[in-house]
């Protein structure tokens, strides 16, 4: 039985078709399966890596205090924020944190090997002191991430932000590094089911009932010959191992991969541990045997054995709700478009746009089949004055076979409109990234604000260049209290007498970003640098020119007290947008992974329809004389409907932009757009020069016998 499986899947038409589609909807769903117990290593590997760095808390009499540790957060020119842990040992008998083989000395620091590369320009090997090593990576939560070790040359022990250790190891209840932003796993096992893992079962199904027609009719020859239940689904089996085998072992490649090598994320910043799936390699050989089951089961289940008065393919809905349909796509359309400029309030907006949205992609294949039907009715008619017969059959099948041109047309058009919602939402979520982006346009690096636990220090003032003008700066009770020697408060448009209360609005432009048009700023005048007098002070170019950061931050480490902070204006926004930057990020990729998959999916469905349908045409070859003309039925039935999903995809993606884009707060992406439609071009140059081919060949063996 499973001989005979093998031997119906060749010589059949649209057999090789049907061979990709099943090699590749087990590859999709392969990657999906893999993918979730990829998520679950890296996280099981990122929480016990974190924990195992943590400190332990020295609480009441539980435990002597060995260390002293203090956790901050600095940044590079990009503005991502990373982890700094200063750390002090106070004996010999407690071990380095994990990644480190022995402790720093005074004036040291050890870096991740990212943070090390990323900070190359900016010398950040030597700006919390010298270059002690490089974190292991068992010492980091993942081999992307920014991480650093601090030993300072100044004493830890007088400083109350400091606290008290005992060692290493505790639950990861401190939130350091990158496991302070991650989501909870099941957010993101649920994001891989959506994205990924429906699109291949959706592939799958696609690809278990392609050539339906034909296994029914052999089935039926096979039941007259005696054949059981049980000898049938031998068939159905022997005729897709082949496909399902190779899929399997196609879609475990990356897996693989992701065990041998660390796996970088493109749009979300993140390398996968090869350790951590590697530590899961039994659950990843299981992922791909259950793809392979799976999927022969869904090929088996899926081919039922029908009555000759049957239908072979999926039957079209109710004509009453078809119509029904194809007025509600416009209507949901314009609910989407302009329902959130009347919704009352922002949840409204939100469920205006998410109803739209969704009500448009249900009801959108049977406004497409209505279109397809109407133009290729059109299409034919003008191909009779034309004398083409490749346009000629192709709109006679278009219009005869509309639902399967419109499975094609919208899987395009939601993919499209799908990646493009999850760009438009991840620009959305990094509106604050440019709302601060465009302010630090304006003042730069001409603007730095420094904070240190202590005082500001003589060392740090002196150290500092001729064109930095210093200001201290003391914010309490709503007031705003700038003190400064006369020349520097000059510089700034600020009054020369202690006591003055000067708008920010008639003071340095520079001032006016940080404090705001309504703040009264009180000015107080010492005739030296303000050292000591505040733990927070301003610098600022004479000129306008921006600053030295780097070197600046350099200086401060060396000069005040550890964990000080220097920022340029708008860091912190910037920084807290990278994160929702880097997590939207994922959503953009697998949403991009998900619809190519979809995608190709209806691709491959359509294409062995029209080799179905080719091979009723082939006599048509020698009516005409030439072969060729099925490279104008595949144009015609393939390419043009594809090259006009891609632009109806784009239009319906800017369609939906529109409120997101006209409250301000989200951007479409031109990039975007082009990628579709070289995307969908690509794809329907494939699909006709496959499907001409493949078509004419069949043709070419075609021989009269009474059909």
């Amino acid at each position: 039985m499973l001989r005979i499986g093998q031997a119906a899947r060749r010589g059949r038409a649209a057999s090789a078709t049907r061979f990709v589609a099943l090699l590749f909807a087990t590859a999709a769903l392969c990657l999906a399966f893999t993918s979730l117990v990829a998520v679950y290593s890296g996280y099981a590997g990122t929480e016990e890596r974190t924990a195992a760095r943590s400190p332990q808390r020295v609480a009441g009499s539980h435990g002597a205090t060995l260390a002293r540790y203090l956790l901050k957060q600095d940044t590079l020119d990009d503005a991502r924020a990373y982890t700094v842990v200063y750390v002090e040992p106070l004996s010999s008998a407690v071990a380095p944190p994990p990644g480190l083989a022995s402790w720093p000395s005074p004036g040291e620091a050890a870096l991740s090997p990212a943070l090390l590369r990323a900070g190359a320009r900016e010398h950040i090997a030597d700006r919390y002191g010298r270059l002690a090593g490089t974190i292991g990576p068992e010492g980091l939560a993942s081999p992307s991430e920014r991480f650093a070790y601090v030993r300072p040359a100044h004493t830890m022990r007088g400083m109350v932000e400091a606290r008290p250790i005992h060692g290493f190891g505790a639950a990861a209840e401190w939130g350091n590094g990158d496991f302070t932003h991650q989501r909870p796993v099941w957010e993101f096992l649920l994001t891989v089911c959506g994205f990924l893992l429906l699109p291949a079962a959706a592939c799958v199904v696609l690809a278990a009932r392609m050539g339906a027609d034909e296994r029914d009719r052999r089935t039926a020859l096979v039941t007259a010959l005696g054949a059981l239940p049980a000898h049938r689904r031998l068939i159905v089996i022997g005729e897709a191992a082949a496909p399902v085998i190779v899929g399997a072992a196609v879609g475990s490649v990356p897996a693989a991969v992701g065990c041998l090598v660390d796996v970088p994320f493109p749009f979300s910043h993140f390398t996968l541990y090869a350790p951590d799936l590697r530590a899961c390699a039994l659950w990843l050989v299981g992922a791909a045997l259950l793809s392979l089951v799976v999927t022969l089961a869904a090929v088996t289940v899926l081919h039922r054995h029908r009555r000759s008065t049957a239908a072979t393919r999926l039957r079209a809905s109710h004509a009453t709700l078809s119509r029904i349909a194809c007025w509600a796509c416009p209507l949901f359309l314009l609910a989407a478009s302009y329902g959130p400029g009347l919704a009352p309030s922002s949840a409204s907006r939100v469920l205006f746009q998410a109803v739209g949205t969704l009500g448009g992609f249900a009801t959108l294949p049977s406004l497409i089949a209505a279109a397809c039907t109407a133009v290729g009715s059109a299409l034919a008619g003008l191909s009779r004055r034309w004398a083409g017969p490749a346009a000629l059959i192709s709109g006679r099948w278009m219009a005869a076979s509309a639902a399967t041109t419109a499975r094609l047309v919208c899987s395009v058009v939601i993919a499209i409109g799908l990646t493009g919602e999850a760009q438009l939402w991840m620009s959305r979520m990094a509106e604050p990234v440019r709302q601060a982006t465009a302010v630090r346009q304006v003042v730069g690096d001409s603007l730095l604000t420094v904070t240190s636990p202590k005082r500001i220090t003589p060392q740090f003032t002196t150290s500092l260049p001729e064109q930095v003008v210093l200001i201290s700066l003391d914010e309490n009770k709503g007031t705003t209290r700038l003190t400064g020697t006369c020349p520097d408060l000059t510089v700034l448009h600020l009054p020369c007498h202690s006591g003055a209360v000067t708008p920010a609005m008639h003071t340095d432009e520079r001032l006016r970003y940080a404090f705001g048009n309504g703040i009264n700023i009180t000015t107080s005048v010492t005739p030296h640098a303000p050292a000591r007098m505040s733990g927070t002070a301003l610098l600022l170019s004479r000129d306008g020119a921006a600053l030295d950061v780097s070197e600046i931050k350099r200086t401060a480490n060396r000069t005040l007290a550890p964990g000080t902070s220097v920022s340029a204006l708008g860091t912190g926004w910037i920084s807290g947008g990278k994160v929702l930057s880097d997590q939207s990020g994922w959503l953009l990729f697998l949403g991009l992974l998900g619809t190519s998959v979809l995608a190709v999916g209806f691709a491959l469905n359509t294409q062995a329809e029209f080799l179905r349908q080719g091979r009723a045409a082939a006599p048509v070859a020698v009516l005409c004389g030439r072969r060729t003309i099925f490279f104008g039925l595949s144009g015609w039935s393939l390419l043009a409907p594809v090259l006009v999903s891609g632009a109806i995809g784009v239009f319906v993606y800017s369609w939906l932009a529109g409120p997101l884009v006209a409250d301000g707060y989200a951007s479409t992406s031109s990039p975007l757009m082009l990628a579709s439609l070289g995307v969908s071009s690509v794809l329907g140059l494939l699909l006709w020069g496959c499907g001409g081919t493949i078509a004419a060949r069949i043709a070419s063996r075609w021989r009269p016998n009474g059909d």
